[in-house]
């Protein structure tokens, strides 16, 4: 083999090396709710930083059942709403008992997921109560 075929071949064997590895950061988040917020409120988790999706969506339905704050009519809808790879999670409420305010969503950053967050509770929480929607949590997937 030449020089040239040398480094080729050497090249090719590295190159998987180099980039990212497919499916190798891993989230998901769950929500769980019974249609009615303010009467039953929400529940919500998230796993991130997971090998795998079904890693990463167990651990959002283990949380999102076991969320604290919730009846049980919310924590037994618990589904997974959606996942993601090296992005960001945020959950918002509406604090206040009886309300209805709840939002989540994914970003490219913490920042934008929060932000995103906050407007989805400000647009369910109504005029009354949009300025009281506040993060509860996020978190970023940047395993690799």
């Amino acid at each position: 083999m030449n020089k040239i075929g040398s480094v080729l071949f050497a090249l090719a064997l590295a190159a998987p090396l180099l980039g990212p590895k497919p499916g190798a950061a891993a989230g998901a988040l769950a929500v769980g709710s019974s249609g009615n917020v303010a009467k039953d409120g929400i529940a919500m988790g998230d796993g991130f930083n997971y090998p795998t999706i079904q890693g990463a969506s167990d651990r959002a339905l283990s949380e999102c059942r076991s969320a604290g704050g919730a009846s049980a009519a919310a924590t037994a809808n618990c589904t997974v709403v959606v996942t993601f790879s090296r992005q960001c999670d945020a959950t918002a409420i509406d604090p206040a008992s009886g309300t209805p305010g709840a939002g989540w969503a994914i970003g490219g950053d913490q920042a934008t997921a929060e932000s995103r967050a906050i407007s989805n509770c400000q647009a369910s929480a109504g005029a009354g109560r949009s300025q009281f929607c506040k993060v509860m949590q996020s978190n970023c997937d940047t395993h690799d």
